[in-house]
């Protein structure tokens, strides 16, 4: 029987998310390796071993349901098969994201490419502290005033839960809070709460330094914030990894940590940790990072994903720094210019970097989130960049991105317009969406994500393209959608099937891709 176009009824808005089924449990990363320089462009031998994510296709770890979303747990004994047909030793299982790290020569990585369970196989990308910035000293953190922490009670704080992803954690410090703090460290790391660096100590002390008539104060400083910290880095501040990355950000989910810093980063993109952060994101978690110190138009990721703000840094007159990275991505700014904090063994110290920058905005999204725990990581994102100073280019640019954060004005914003901002000024949210190509399902099989639209969104497109097979594309609002259930379904031949609702209502969207007939290499993409 022929396909026919059925009505679209008009609906609301998503967040930013993963188009994954969900996954459960944690996986134990593997220690960081030692530092070594970058490999030359001639090629490797047989014998030669890279870091790799192996991403299973879901079909085959995770059982599917016919005729529902189907989801089962990550089988190890399923991706140890594929491992040892190649010969292959897992370093860790991501099983949250249905994926293995391991090391392999050319030949192994070879062969579980042309595995038929692996969706793909890709470059464990290195993360790296972003380069601290010498500036001159000074005695006092004006960016506490500059960002307006000082005009909003912080005493909800314990309301929403911060998470540190750096070098650690001086828990001796004076100016610290002792209690409400947890931690994870990687193997060989030592403890997370001691910190051989120093950067991580910094970090924190911008977000929740104690208002104690010591040193300096932080965003929050009453010591009600809870605090988790996630050691990463060495004490020599050695590169890490997306997979550790990816694992570090579950172990802030785990603590029920809703914003999370990241005053880290690297040159190039991974498809894992994309969709690993899309999925965080998705599921409730804001996630921060810094930009980038080479002072160019470069991407730097984590910060370039949809799922997170891009934090770029000013100086005290609200100028971008010089070292601050300027693209499409930056999303907001914030103090990283001779910024005074808290350092290792009880001391301070005064540095720049966008590294300092990006807990300003960390620290102010926990605050007025705490102040509104009614609303969701995307309200909260949206209100940040609607009340931000705009500076540089009128409204959103590449260097200033939607402006300097402001906590009082966006807990004002919060105060008279509602979670959803309605009927407030500047209520209209950043653009947003993602794409997940490479899905593939057999005849009956349904893959489903379900995504949280902000409000003041003008319009979604859901859209699947490209491939082989027969994919149907349903959309719903509230529920997820079946075969006689859904507010969009084009139902054509082939994989090229568009959803744009107009007007959409705020709140959760679900998806549903049903295979007509098995399908392969499909796209699927949102943009709003």
């Amino acid at each position: 029987m022929m396909k026919k176009i059925t009505t679209t009824k008009m609906l609301t808005a998503l967040s930013v998310g993963c188009f994954t089924l969900s996954l459960t449990s944690v996986a134990v990363a593997a220690g960081i390796q030692k530092a070594e320089p970058a490999q030359s462009l001639s090629a490797l031998s047989d014998d030669t071993t890279n870091r790799y994510i192996i991403k299973y296709k879901d079909q085959v770890a995770l059982s599917a349901d016919s005729n529902s979303a189907g989801v089962a747990a990550f089988s190890v004994a399923r991706a140890q098969q594929a491992l040892q047909k190649a010969n292959v030793t897992a370093l860790s299982h991501l099983d949250f994201i249905n994926a293995s790290v391991a090391e392999l020569t050319p030949k192994q990585r070879k062969a579980l490419e042309s595995d038929p369970t692996v969706a793909y196989v890709e470059e464990d990308s290195k993360r790296y502290i972003m380069d601290v910035i010498t500036p001159m000293a000074q005695t006092t953190p004006y960016g506490i005033s500059m960002v307006q922490a000082d005009q909003v009670s912080d005493s909800s704080a314990g309301n929403t839960k911060v998470c540190v992803i750096d070098t650690g954690f001086d828990a001796d410090h004076e100016d610290l809070q002792g209690s409400g703090v947890t931690g994870y460290a990687f193997s060989g790391h030592g403890t997370w709460y001691t910190d051989g660096n120093g950067h991580g100590t910094h970090v924190a002390g911008t977000m929740v330094a104690l208002n104690n008539n010591t040193g300096v104060v932080g965003v929050i400083g009453s010591g009600q914030a809870g605090v988790h910290i996630v050691k990463i880095f060495n004490n020599s501040g050695n590169w890490t990894t997306a997979s550790n990355l990816i694992t570090a950000i579950q172990s802030c989910k785990d603590a029920g940590a809703k914003v999370v810093n990241m005053s880290l980063g690297g040159g190039s993109s991974n498809q894992t940790e994309n969709n690993a952060m899309t999925n965080f994101y998705n599921g409730g978690m804001l996630l921060v990072a810094a930009a980038g110190n080479d002072g160019n138009t470069s991407f730097s990721y984590p910060a370039s994903y949809n799922s997170v703000v891009s934090v770029a840094a000013v100086n005290s007159s609200g100028s971008l720094a010089s070292f601050s990275q300027r693209n499409s991505q930056v999303e907001i700014a914030g103090p990283g210019v001779s910024v005074n904090s808290t350092w290792n063994n009880g001391g301070y110290n005064s540095i720049s970097g966008t590294s300092m920058a990006s807990p300003h905005v960390a620290g102010v999204a926990a605050l007025v989130w705490s102040n509104h725990p009614q609303c969701t990581a995307a309200q909260i994102r949206s209100a940040l960049n609607a009340t931000a100073e705009d500076r540089g280019s009128a409204g959103r640019d590449t260097s200033y991105g939607w402006g300097i954060v402001k906590a009082k004005a966006a807990h004002d914003y919060l105060t008279n317009n509602g979670c959803d901002g309605s009927g407030g000024d500047g209520g209209t949210p950043p653009d947003g969406g993602a794409s997940f190509p490479n899905l593939s399902a057999s005849t009956g099989q349904w893959l489903r994500g379900s995504y949280q639209i902000p409000s003041g969104v003008s319009s979604v497109t859901f859209q699947i393209s490209g491939g082989s097979g027969d994919a149907d594309l349903y959309v719903r609002y509230g529920s997820q959608p079946s075969t006689t259930a859904y507010d969009c379904r084009p139902y054509l031949e082939g994989n090229n099937e568009v959803c744009t609702i107009n007007n959409p209502q705020s709140g959760t969207w679900h998806v549903g891709i049903r295979a007509y007939s098995a399908f392969s290499g499909v796209t699927f993409s949102y943009q709003y």
